[in-house]
């Protein structure tokens, strides 16, 4: 039986290594254009008033489209954006798809540290409202569910990696 490694030139290998990070950054960029053309589709059906009912106050839609779309899509990417940088990511790498996705957190935890220590300093400054600290607790909570989504993707797709090196 020949094991993905000895499937795959070393060249394959090692390119796909290196494009671990870039290819999982490129998907987050893609995937923010999706993101804003289902909040603009929400936006339209939750104030039409066509005999679709959609603009009702029984849609699901008439209660998102109450909100701001800049919010709605802040949490979109909010919570996107992690979940596709670790699932690229880990479909990405050619070996150690759960490993890869974990380094990929803790990475995404950095960034989101350092921008945690800006805003730290301005809620010292007084920068802050309350309705924008709701909706910075709104949108840590969707990282850390993107996070952990993402981590199980990255999880079963490692899983599919080894039930295909068994066969």
């Amino acid at each position: 039986m020949e094991s993905v490694e000895q499937k795959m030139s070393r060249r394959v290998y090692i390119f796909r290594w290196v494009a671990v990070l870039p290819g999982a950054l490129l998907c987050a960029f893609l995937v923010l254009f999706p993101i804003h053309w289902i909040v603009l589709l929400i936006q339209y059906l939750g104030t039409s008033s066509d005999d679709s009912g959609s603009g009702s106050a029984l849609s699901v839609y008439y209660y998102l489209a109450a909100l701001p779309p800049e919010v709605l899509q802040y949490f979109g990417n909010a919570f996107f954006t992690p979940f596709v940088v670790i699932t690229a990511g880990a479909n990405i790498a050619p070996k150690f798809k759960f490993p890869t996705g974990i380094a990929l957190a803790i990475a995404l935890g950095v960034v989101y540290g350092v921008v945690a220590t800006i805003i730290v300093g301005e809620i010292s400054n007084g920068l802050y409202t309350p309705e924008r600290l709701l909706r910075l607790g709104i949108t840590v909570f969707l990282c850390v569910g993107g996070i952990a989504a993402g981590l199980f993707q990255a999880r079963k797709a490692e899983r599919q990696a080894i039930t295909q090196a068994l066969l």
